[in-house]
């Protein structure tokens, strides 16, 4: 019988192995995090939370993504979207859109990875999140690099740099402006210096 208290305790198993899943990927215990994650998803779909089911999928995807396994991180980054779209969750649809820009950019399909980051950017400029706009700016901005598209590259660092500045985050600001600076050697010395920058995956 589920009653209140047996659904309360069951969500409560699950957030604590959700986070004990958390911690075992940050210290990049991938194998160890995954078991965990796939655990937490069983027990959230059981609980037919689709919220915890979306959060632990994005997780799994991020798990997969810094384990190296790109096509395994797409596919769970796929099914935790589907879920927030369904369910209308815009934040999860922001970030996992970000995440899934960022599998595209790490496999070098800058075309894809420039869609998800303009979707999560629409979002985040109708939430006004400005931290995370100024962070997709900067994605956005690498992705135009990476793609020969210098003078959008430009546009997207400038705006990058301008919300940082503004945020008083002197150090994310500077990140980006040496990108910045690459791209305008480039055009100046009309050499590969401006793409071979040291910073392709950030």
């Amino acid at each position: 019988m589920n009653t209140p208290e047996r659904n309360d305790s069951d969500t409560a198993k699950a957030e604590a192995i959700h986070q004990a899943a958390l911690e075992c990927l940050e210290r990049k215990e991938y194998d160890a995090a995954r078991e965990g994650f796939e655990k937490a998803l069983a027990a959230f779909a059981a609980l037919g939370d689709e919220v915890g089911m979306a959060m632990t999928q994005h997780n799994l995807g991020l798990t997969s993504q810094q384990a190296g396994d790109l096509p395994g991180a797409r596919s769970w980054l796929e099914k935790s979207l589907a879920i927030s779209e369904r369910e209308g969750l815009e934040g999860g649809i922001t970030v996992t859109s970000h995440q899934l820009g960022m599998v595209a950019q790490l496999e070098e399909d800058y075309p894809t990875a420039k869609v998800w980051f303009e979707k999560a950017l629409a979002i985040e400029e109708k939430q006004g999140n400005a931290v995370a706009e100024a962070k997709t700016c900067h994605q956005l901005g690498m992705v135009s690099h990476f793609s020969v598209d210098f003078p959008g590259a430009k546009v997207w660092y400038e705006r990058s740099i301008a919300i940082f500045e503004r945020l008083g985050d002197a150090e994310n600001a500077a990140k980006t402006k040496k990108l910045l600076d690459y791209v305008t050697d480039f055009e100046r010395k009309g050499s590969d210096e401006g793409r071979n920058c040291p910073h392709k995956h950030q």
